[in-house]
């Protein structure tokens, strides 16, 4: 089923050529309505009329599809006509051939205009290229992606099935974008399954969001504050792991997000993602040359008998778990591992618990330098 028949409030999107329909130009305007007057003329008939200006690309396509079924009609009329002079015949060519012609414009104006908007993603992108660290990333992205035409742009990050809102701008308004993301930050929305979001998070997809005011699938208390109607989501990946997630909307513009704007969205979150994930890395490995200086400048000394013990590097692990550990030392996410070992993500997450909890470590990172210190 086309997206524009779905009669779904929410409808996840997949990735559709660049095809926002670009308005055709005066030129080619003042082409069609002197075909469309010959037309007329040449079939002395009420050929349908375009309707005002006709200047979305669609709208020229639909008008000159019915001027051709029109001429070619009359052309085989005429085949069967013996009494069709040959003039006759070669003005209907010609008019059939002009129709061809303006059709091959109005394609290259479409064209262009793919071509222009890819460059706007582009250039949306370099613009956040600078970023040193994730943070700093993530700040510089909302008003970014208002280049590409939005009118709000929000970037969030997921952790722990939890929705963090991090940096959102709103063109004009930057106060009511503050405003949001408190909100947001106040009351971290639950990404439990009943939100589009988790849809979007657990099948790392786009997707649109319509009549978002009279949806049981949103979060109220955001919903409230921003007054969206429609909006578009894409999900920032790091190795196959959905980590952030890119909203936009039209919300001055007064309009419905379309195919396209979700394509911009989702070419933008896709380039951002290899930024995001490169980020990630430099900052993993920075934290990794604080711990090695920390331990070459501050060497462990013999432990007070007064004080508690060190915890036991040396308990156990399961074969299960040592398994899950090699594969996050190795820098996997939790979806590869559970592919890789086919058990499913709320094992692995259920494992890593049990291997925090085993090593006495508070983050992964701490865990996997407590696992290398205990296999070398």
């Amino acid at each position: 089923m086309e997206l524009e028949q779905m009669p779904l409030r929410h409808r996840v999107a997949g990735l559709p050529a660049l095809s926002r329909d670009p308005d055709i130009g005066p030129a080619l305007r003042s082409k069609l309505r002197e075909l469309y007057a010959e037309v007329r003329t040449a079939l002395d008939a009420d050929v349908p009329q375009p309707d005002g200006e006709v200047s979305p690309a669609s709208a020229v396509r639909a008008v000159l599809s019915r001027l051709w079924n029109a001429v070619l009609s009359e052309t085989l009329r005429c085949a069967q006509d013996r009494t069709t002079s040959p003039t006759r015949q070669v003005e209907l060519l010609e008019l059939l051939g002009r129709i061809r012609g303006i059709e091959s414009e109005v394609a290259e104006a479409r064209i262009s205009q793919g071509r222009t908007d890819l460059r706007r993603v582009a250039d949306a992108l370099a613009s956040v290229r600078e970023a040193r660290t994730v943070d700093d990333f993530l700040s510089r992205v909302p008003e970014a992606g208002c280049r590409l035409g939005f009118d709000r742009v929000l970037v969030s990050q997921v952790e722990n099935s939890v929705w963090k809102l991090h940096t959102m701008c709103v063109v004009r308004e930057p106060r009511w974008a503050e405003e949001i993301v408190a909100a947001g930050k106040a009351h971290p929305p639950q990404l439990d399954g009943g939100l589009v979001e988790a849809d979007v998070v657990t099948r790392a997809q786009p997707s649109l969001v319509f009549d978002a005011q009279n949806s049981d699938r949103v979060d109220r208390n955001l919903i409230r504050v921003t007054r969206s109607a429609s909006y578009g989501i894409a999900p920032l990946t790091v190795h196959g792991e959905v980590v952030g997630l890119l909203h936009g909307d039209c919300y001055h513009q007064r309009r419905d997000l379309d195919a396209t704007d979700q394509t911009m969205l989702s070419l933008m979150a896709e380039g951002l993602s290899h930024s995001l994930g490169r980020l990630s890395m430099l900052a993993g490995l920075t934290a990794l040359r604080d711990s090695v200086d920390q331990l070459m400048t501050h060497p462990p000394t013999a432990p007070d008998p007064m004080s508690p013990a060190a915890p036991d590097d040396n308990v156990p692990l399961t074969a299960r778990e040592t398994e899950v550990m090699e594969l996050l030392a190795a820098g996997h996410s939790n979806r590869y591992i559970s592919r890789h070992l086919l058990i499913s993500e709320s094992t692995v997450k259920s494992h890593v618990t049990h291997v925090l909890r085993k090593l006495d470590a508070a983050s992964r990172a701490e865990a996997i330098s407590r696992w290398l210190r205990r296999t070398r």
